[in-house]
Parts: structure tokens; C-alpha cells; sequence
């Protein structure tokens, strides 16, 4: 038999999912909002052979399929969330940011 009030452990990806996802009930427990989330700037992917991979060494150029304008991906786990682009960082001295132009993975 189970109480109303027992909680169920979960998977920190999956509480952040819920909450995301707009879950009912997922956000009653303030705690979670001081959860740290790591989140993973995607600049582009690239497809190479076995033989390029073996063939790496120091000041080689990978080509990237994105172009140098085209928005970076925001992840949250395997999760899309938004978009933007690269900007000077404001609060780290040579360092870089993202400035967000597209929200797509939060709420409903």
C-alpha cells in the first residue's frame, strides 16, 4: 500500500525532466529549484573515419557540419532545451557565453 507522502527516488535527470516537462506536482518541493544542473553547449558534430581518428595529433582542423554563424544547441542530459549563440562572456574576463535566441525544451 503506498502513502500519498512517500517519496520515490528518481533519477536526478528524471526530476529535472518533470519539472521541465510541467509534471504536476513536480516542483512542490522548493528543493529542487537549488538543484545544480550541468548543461552542454553543442557547437556542431562531424563525421570522420577510423583511420582520421587514429590520424589526430595536435593543430588538426576538424570541419564541423555547422556553420560559423548558425546557432549552438543547449542540452540538459540528452534534452534540448534551447538555442543561441556565442558571445564574449560578460563575467568571465576572455572567456565565452551563450545569449539564448530560441527556448524549446521547457514547460508542456
Amino acid at each position: 500500500m503506498s502513502n500519498e507522502n512517500e517519496i520515490v527516488a528518481q533519477d536526478g535527470d528524471d526530476v529535472i525532466a518533470d519539472v521541465l516537462n510541467g509534471v504536476e506536482g513536480a516542483i512542490q518541493n522548493k528543493n529542487i529549484l537549488e538543484l545544480p544542473v550541468r548543461i552542454v553547449v553543442s557547437v556542431g558534430g562531424a563525421q570522420v573515419t577510423v583511420k582520421d581518428l587514429i590520424d589526430l595529433k595536435p593543430e588538426t582542423v576538424i570541419d564541423l557540419e555547422a556553420q560559423i554563424d548558425d546557432p549552438v544547441e543547449i542540452f540538459i542530459g540528452e534534452r534540448l532545451i534551447a538555442r543561441g549563440a556565442l558571445v564574449e562572456a560578460t563575467g568571465n574576463e576572455n572567456g565565452i557565453g551563450v545569449r539564448l535566441v530560441e527556448i524549446c525544451g521547457i514547460g508542456g
